[in-house]
């Protein structure tokens, strides 16, 4: 009867440990879940700054005239009154 009784919990024991460690909600479950976790606050780290560096560049393209001169100039290729354009072409 020992025996049988001590065959029984081992069985539960062993059955317990099994869904603990490899059950839906067991040890392994929570390292991928871990894992997952690190890689998304690694991605929103990165867009969280990328974020910043774009909301410095609408507060500057508000605030700043020159700011605004610089992007037409550059972007659209606008010249002020009295300024001459060279244009460099490479013959190829």
């Amino acid at each position: 009867m020992a025996r049988l009784l001590l065959l029984f919990f081992l069985c539960a024991i062993g059955y317990q440990s099994y869904h603990l460690y490899f059950g839906e909600q067991g040890i392994k479950r929570q390292e991928e879940l871990a894992k997952q976790i690190a890689y998304q606050e690694r991605i929103n780290q990165r867009l969280q700054h990328r974020n910043q560096a774009l909301r410095a560049q609408v507060d500057d393209l508000r605030l700043g005239d020159e700011a605004v001169e610089e992007h037409v100039r550059s972007e659209l290729q606008y010249i002020k009154d009295g300024e001459v354009f060279y244009r460099m072409v490479n013959k190829q």
